[in-house]
């Protein structure tokens, strides 16, 4: 999970001897839970507490319980049996004077199995059980976060609809003229991802290419490294790269702090500029902790690693003007803003891409029956 960059907590953590209600303001402080229930789960009052605080939780909507059944029937867990009944008995005779609590223990054991959750038979080993682990709870932080924007919209936004929303209606219709074009167009279902690896290659961009291709859209995703320390090997991968945004319906460009760093990134851009232009490309920009009057004015951080790059390159003055151009394209920069400051969290900006993605790609089943994909649909068509 810390390799897919989610946050995670044990109660191993936990300095030993300090108060349980530092365990329970853990617990609240978290999105998901993950209840990994074995025969020995029932001899640690710890572990039956924390259950007790997780479906309290989840009871109150604040908390998605992913359980897990390690070498334990799903069936011995709600109904008390085998070892794990008999654990059990044994902590409630310990605990016989405290009867409200072993109330509680017993309503979460039978509470907890109710929710689907995975089994090690399940799955060949341990190693393939734990990336189901780590893919339902990146589906789970994906849908909660596309709900809190829904509901928790900035306060700006609050009273009628918001200046943006009117902005991506208007928006979504201009490019529904240019999709049913590239509906014509056979075996073209790929999606280009233009970013910079070194400040977002092994976080956001991730999640996004995860998120892309298991949504149900059957969108094929190609990304490239952008690595401006890399120039060598860029300049031997440029065929490959620029093949492969012509295949593409769709380019996301991610605009981050030091995209104008990479060259690389730049001569992408222009690419996908002419194809938008010509008809060929929907180009979705996507501002990530950069300001999008930084990109279209080359102001901030953003401005300064541009300059740096125009710097280096002062001896080829027409591809330094392509950039600028196609920086300042009004294809580039004028259609939906999707940005991070928007959203509440990296995860919802993930899926307002993989929404929009989906509702554009050609040939896609939402596509053609004319209406709005929601992420919700992605995950519970993916299995969620």
């Amino acid at each position: 999970m810390r390799d897919a960059k989610i946050n995670v907590f044990t109660d191993e953590i936990e300095v030993k001897g300090r108060d349980l209600h530092n365990l329970f303001r853990r617990i609240e402080e978290s999105r998901v839970a993950v209840a990994i229930l074995s025969e020995r789960y029932t001899e640690s009052s710890w572990c039956l507490d924390e259950l007790v605080k997780i479906k309290e939780r989840m009871d109150q909507e604040n908390l998605v319980v992913i359980p897990i059944f390690y070498r334990l029937d799903a069936t011995n867990c709600k109904r008390l049996l085998g070892a794990f009944g008999d654990n059990f008995r044994n902590l409630e005779r310990e605990y016989r004077s405290e009867p409200e609590r072993i109330k509680k223990w017993k309503e979460a054991l039978i509470s907890i199995p109710k929710k689907v959750g995975l089994t090690l038979a399940g799955h060949r080993d341990e190693s393939e059980l734990v990336e189901s682990i780590v893919k339902e709870v990146k589906k789970v932080l994906i849908e909660m976060s596309s709900k809190e924007r829904d509901y928790f919209p900035s306060s700006s936004n609050r009273k009628g609809q918001s200046k943006d929303h009117q902005t991506q209606n208007n928006i979504i219709s201009s490019f529904e003229p240019l999709m049913s074009e590239l509906d014509r167009l056979p075996g073209r279902s790929q999606v280009f991802v233009s970013f910079c690896k070194d400040e977002l290659g092994d976080n956001f961009v991730m999640h996004l290419v995860w998120a892309l291709r298991d949504s149900d859209s059957g969108i094929n995703v190609f990304t490239d490294t952008c690595n401006p320390r890399e120039k060598q090997q860029q300049q031997q991968q440029q065929e490959v790269l620029t093949s492969s945004i012509e295949k593409s319906n769709i380019a996301l460009a991610i605009f981050s702090k030091r995209y104008p760093g990479s060259n690389g990134c730049l001569n992408e851009l222009v690419k996908m500029n002419k194809l938008a232009k010509e008809g060929k490309l929907v180009v979705i920009p996507v501002f990530y902790n950069v300001k999008t009057n930084e990109v279209r004015k080359l102001e901030g951080e953003f401005g300064i690693h541009f300059r740096d790059t125009k710097e280096r390159f002062s001896m080829e003055p027409m591809m330094v003007q392509s950039w600028e151009e196609s920086l300042k394209s009004p294809i580039m920069t004028g259609r939906i803003d999707l940005t991070l400051e928007a959203h509440i969290n990296e995860f919802a900006l993930v899926g307002a891409i993989v929404r929009e993605v989906s509702r554009l790609l050609p040939n896609s089943p939402r596509r053609r029956r004319r209406r709005k994909l929601g992420i919700r649909e992605v995950l519970y068509s993916s299995g969620l």
